[in-house]
């Protein structure tokens, strides 16, 4: 599961949140969303979570698309990822057949960093 840290970084020199990723096999969703958000190609996922977190207001997924300058079917996909990992928040809306996504920041953090999985390790985590 993840845990959010305050931690503070010397460039920046204030107090941020960090998304500390652990791999866990009972949570393979939210695991298989991290890696997908870590490893995008243009980190198309992590600058739609900027993007959001500069307007601080809901944006609907074209919207989002026309920004970034990337196809709707990769945003939409980048923003399901982020719902996953629970940075993001989805409000539907319907008109008619039509169905409409308006996306808003839920976690605000400006960093993820992903631990070496245990298994990795031949004893445990080398804590010093």
């Amino acid at each position: 599961m993840h845990i959010e840290e305050k931690v503070k970084i010397s460039k920046i020199d204030k107090p941020i949140n960090i998304m500390v990723v652990d791999e866990t096999i009972e949570d393979w969703r939210f695991w298989k969303a991290c890696n997908r958000v870590l490893s995008r190609q243009n980190d198309l996922a992590l600058r739609l979570y900027a993007v959001l977190l500069e307007r601080k207001v809901q944006i609907s997924s074209r919207d989002l698309a026309s920004l970034v300058d990337s196809p709707l079917y990769s945003v939409r996909q980048a923003l399901a990822d982020l719902y996953e990992i629970d940075l993001v928040t989805r409000e539907r809306l319907e008109r008619g057949h039509m169905t409409f996504d308006n996306w808003s920041v839920k976690t605000r953090v400006l960093g993820i960093l992903r631990l070496i999985p245990k298994k990795y390790f031949q004893e445990s985590y080398p804590i010093e």
